[in-house]
């Protein structure tokens, strides 16, 4: 035998060994696949049997969901999970906060205005009369008592 075809069988008998190792890997995905649907079929069927739903096992079990996502992402590869867990939370704050940042809208209607007349509080029986524009005292109820009932105090 030549020398180009000792090193062509070398190659095929790696090749080989490769094969083997990946039909082997194969072999074992296809088991974990099995697993992963019968580890499925055992949680809905004793979701069925307490009366449970996911979401409550979920629940119950979110302290040790929450450890595991946090060593997910301590690892060099974290996978998809953790980076679509990353990407809806950064989507949350961001959410969260331009909510935060805006401010309350202040209404440019004019503010109702009371009649003009004599206004008695009930609760200290003092009596302001407007003319104009609100005294501060009638001002100051409006802001304790709210306009509507102010407005109802008219003498």
């Amino acid at each position: 035998m030549s020398g180009i075809q000792q090193e062509l069988d070398k190659e095929i008998e790696l090749h080989k060994k490769k094969i083997a190792e990946l039909e082997q890997l194969k072999l074992d995905q296809e088991k974990k696949i099995e697993g992963f649907t019968e580890f499925d079929q055992t949680i809905q069927r004793l979701c069925n049997q307490m009366a449970l739903t996911e979401a409550e096992l979920y629940v119950s079990r979110g302290d040790q969901i929450i450890k595991w996502v946090e060593e997910l992402g301590k690892t060099e590869r974290p996978g998809r999970i953790y980076e679509s867990l990353k990407k809806h939370f950064e989507k949350a704050i961001k959410k969260d906060t331009r909510k935060e940042g805006k401010k309350e809208k202040v209404s440019t209607l004019p503010k109702p205005k009371l009649a003009i007349g004599r206004y008695k509080n009930p609760a200290t029986h003092e009596t302001i009369e407007k003319i104009k524009r609100n005294p501060r005292q009638l001002e100051d109820w409006i802001n304790e008592y709210g306009f509507e009932t102010v407005r109802t105090w008219k003498m």
